[in-house]
């Protein structure tokens, strides 16, 4: 089954420019698959395309030169004439992608389409000065509830999703509510990963997602990018995977790991660079306190929590409030820039889980019961930071609202709302 990944649409905005396309993700997103339906897509359309795996074929000769390069594809046809468009899959295993790439560009643009995926952001991004300007940047994450939703529970509503209408996600909440419930619950437990969700039996999600996550150790970590102490890094995982929506001390962290402090912001570096991690932070007006303050650490998918803790849960009502906020984290990057989600946090320990800058600012509380006030934080922020005003969201378990200038909006009915559409 293939499930048509929300991120084909932006992409096909991009297929008529000049620019080199870069989709970035983990290992095992759906990288592959998403640029061979791309390819297919092309080629419906009477375009010429050539696809090859940088992985695969990396000590083929024509892969040590761009010029090279260049040659193989004028012998094989594939130059001249209408354009080509090139897809390089995994190309981070190249000795100098972001160098190849633009010696490419540079001579063979309009006549060749450049599309290219890889795994890790910071070896794609090692020689990212020489593709300034030639280059648009792209990221595939794992499954979204939404995705999830097309593939386990699929109705074409889905596909319009998320939805501007409030009365809208009200019927759909008296329609839908226990399937949904279901389905969060089984995504709150396996995550994303395509090849997990469109496997129903428990044991093979589990050797799958071991599979996955100990290659990525094994390969990535160990191998690609020179990890050397392994067990360090492993402890590192369940650490995080056991902190999320906690704050993060680099120092506990390296006293609890007996490492340094530096390969600490080391491995995190790595763990966010790999689409495995990610640490938000704090909002302050002044710039240089946000930047010296503790982060708040989530995970980019829940297989990641799974895999280092073996959590399952059996119905709606054993889910934690953690996994909650993660999943309110996971969908906030479907529908913003991760640049403008942040935490607030005061000086007595009063905390905002989210907040989202855009044209209003997002107040976002996860409170994963129904019995719930309003918060007296929000109006104290408002209070200190009255020049913008405010979208206020209470993440609930069950409970659909709209008081006054608040919406409280049940965990598994968050998705489906455009949050845009309520700004």
């Amino acid at each position: 089954m293939f499930v048509e990944r929300s991120l084909f649409k932006k992409i096909l905005l991009w297929l008529d420019s000049p620019h080199i396309l870069i989709i970035k993700g983990a290992r095992r997103a759906g990288k592959t698959t998403l640029l061979k339906f791309i390819e297919e897509h092309l080629k419906k359309q009477g375009r010429k395309t050539a696809f090859l795996p940088v992985d695969q074929y990396l000590f083929e000769p024509y892969f040590k030169t761009p010029q090279l390069f260049e040659r193989y594809l004028r012998q094989e046809g594939l130059l001249g004439g209408e354009r080509l468009y090139l897809f390089l899959d995994e190309v981070q295993y190249l000795s100098d992608p972001g160098l190849f790439l633009k010696i490419l560009y540079d001579r063979l643009s309009p006549e060749l389409k450049i599309i290219v995926s890889g795994s890790s952001s910071l070896e794609i991004s090692r020689t990212k000065e020489f593709l300034t300007g030639r280059k648009v940047e792209f990221i595939l994450e794992r499954f979204s509830f939404l995705e999830f939703l097309w593939a386990v529970f699929p109705k074409e509503l889905w596909k319009e999703a998320p939805f501007n209408s409030w009365d809208e996600i009200q019927e759909i909440f008296a329609l839908y509510q226990k399937q949904l419930k279901e389905c969060f619950v089984d995504y709150v437990t396996w995550g994303g990963y395509p090849e997990v969700v469109l496997t129903s039996l428990r044991e093979q999600k589990e050797t799958i997602l071991r599979e996955i996550l100990s290659t990525y150790l094994q390969k990535d970590v160990a191998g690609f990018l020179n990890v050397g102490n392994i067990s360090a890094f492993n402890h590192l995982v369940r650490i995080l995977a056991s902190q999320i929506g906690s704050l993060l001390n680099k120092s506990e962290l390296a006293d609890t790991l007996k490492i340094r402090f530096e390969t600490v912001s080391r491995y995190l570096d790595i763990l966010e660079g790999t689409f495995i991690f990610h640490l938000i932070r704090p909002y302050f007006s002044n710039v240089r306190k946000e930047l010296s303050k503790n982060p708040k650490v989530y995970a980019r998918d829940f297989g990641i929590i799974y895999f280092s803790l073996r959590r399952i849960f059996d119905a709606y009502e054993e889910v934690s409030g953690h996994e909650v906020e993660n999943f309110v984290f996971r969908e906030l990057m479907e529908q913003f820039s991760l640049e403008d989600i942040y935490f607030y946090r005061t000086r007595s320990g009063a905390e905002i889980d989210f907040l989202v800058f855009q044209e209003k600012i997002i107040l976002l509380e996860c409170k994963f019961r129904n019995q719930i006030r309003i918060p007296k934080i929000f109006s104290n922020f408002e209070e200190r930071h009255f020049e913008k005003e405010t979208l206020k969201i209470i993440i609930t378990k069950d409970r659909l609202e709209k008081l006054e200038e608040t919406y409280f909006i049940p965990a598994y009915l968050f998705p489906l709302i455009s949050l845009k559409s309520l700004l």
